[in-house]
């Protein structure tokens, strides 16, 4: 014989759907809510993912302007370099090239130089040299070896901008 509480079946129980609480990551917290009971004991109107958004973009947007504003104040009183070639001498596998370059700046610093042939021709060859530190106000003259040009001696140009 069947008790009468056997025949009865239990009701079949739906789960919602959940999801890690936005503050602390505890599981279980209902769809409708962002924040689980203990980040919000008081159940107080919780923030939208829209407002959640927002904040993280302007936190973005924020760190940007910061980011921006420190690197113009590091690079400031840098430059403008002047560069000139001294001299071409023919070397093992390219060329030596003598740069003197001024720095016109308040600052210390720098600057990556590009050589190429003189006069300059539209989509010609150029090669990337970089200068030792020059103090404001001074000159420096270096040699580095160029081998974009081959080895028979040519006339170059040189280009210092700022950074």
């Amino acid at each position: 014989m069947t008790s009468p509480n056997a025949s009865a079946a239990a009701p079949r129980r739906t789960l919602e759907p959940t999801h890690p609480c936005i503050r602390c990551g505890r599981e279980g917290v209902p769809a409708d809510a962002g924040l689980c009971e203990l980040c919000n004991p008081l159940e107080l109107s919780q923030p939208s993912a829209t407002q959640m958004h927002g904040i993280a973009a302007l936190g973005i947007l924020v760190f940007v302007v910061v980011l921006a504003v420190a690197g113009r104040a590091v690079i400031a009183g840098t430059g403008p370099f002047g560069g000139s070639v001294v001299g071409v001498a023919r070397t093992t596998g390219g060329l030596a090239v003598t740069i003197e370059v001024v720095n016109e700046g308040s600052q210390p610093a720098s600057t990556t130089c590009y050589v190429s042939e003189s006069p300059a021709r539209f989509g010609g060859a150029k090669q990337q040299v970089q200068a030792p530190l020059i103090q404001p106000g001074a000159t420096v003259r270096f040699t580095a070896n160029v081998t974009r040009f081959g080895s028979e001696p040519i006339g170059l140009d040189v280009d210092c901008p700022a950074p």
